[in-house]
């Protein structure tokens, strides 16, 4: 069984908006979150979605929201997926992961990440970074150009081995910003896979403005 959680409960404390992102409903009278919601749920090879939500907004999704789980989320985005992993059938076999500020995954991408995990733990989409890019300390001096030749930016969905994902969950005490860190943390590798450059994030209200064109 392959079981999709979109992680939808942060505050988007970047975006200055009246409200999170993911619950803009200025896009064709839909909000941010449905978008990938219908890409997850219209997919062969997803069985089910979950879809975790700040707390303060958990009633009014769930009504609003009839195609997928709710559940309330956390204070960090590690908690909200551990709740996410936690609210999963018994007998998942395999979990993506997701962030709700992508609004434009691919069914390509969900594909390529369900294939790859026959032979791996951990699979995610990844683009080569095309820009150079600068390590900063102590008053944003410049101290180290890295090698983009060997750089990546991953994207999301990540995907995973749904029990061994939980059980790194359990034995991981510090924050991080993915689920690929957790793994790791645990001594697992994961495969990358070719991303999309239309999957990007909404994270600056200067997004919306490029988003609105693609729609």
């Amino acid at each position: 069984m392959n079981i999709a959680i979109i992680l939808a409960a942060g505050m988007s404390s970047r975006c200055n908006k009246d409200k999170p992102k993911q619950f803009d409903d200025s896009f064709n009278k839909k909000m941010l979150i449905e978008y990938s919601i219908e890409t997850f749920i219209n997919h062969s090879e997803i069985d089910s979605v979950i879809l975790v939500v700040p707390e303060l907004y958990f009633e009014k999704i769930k009504l609003k929201i009839k195609n997928c789980l709710v559940v309330k989320g956390g204070k960090t985005r590690q908690e909200s997926s551990f709740l996410g992993l936690m609210a999963c059938p018994k007998n998942t076999n395999n979990v993506l992961i997701h962030d709700a500020a992508r609004p434009f995954v691919s069914t390509q991408i969900i594909e390529n990440c369900i294939k790859n995990l026959s032979n791996n733990i951990a699979v995610s989409p990844a683009l080569p970074c095309t820009d150079t890019i600068i390590e900063a300390k102590n008053n944003h001096n410049i101290s180290k150009t890295l090698d983009r030749n060997i750089l990546y930016q991953l994207q999301t969905p990540q995907a995973f081995n749904y029990k061994i994902l939980l059980n790194c969950h359990k034995k991981t005490n510090e924050q991080v910003t993915d689920d690929i860190s957790i793994i790791k943390k645990q001594g697992y590798d994961c495969k990358i896979i070719i991303g999309d450059i239309k999957n990007m994030k909404i994270t600056y209200k200067e997004d919306f403005k490029i988003l609105k064109s693609l729609i």
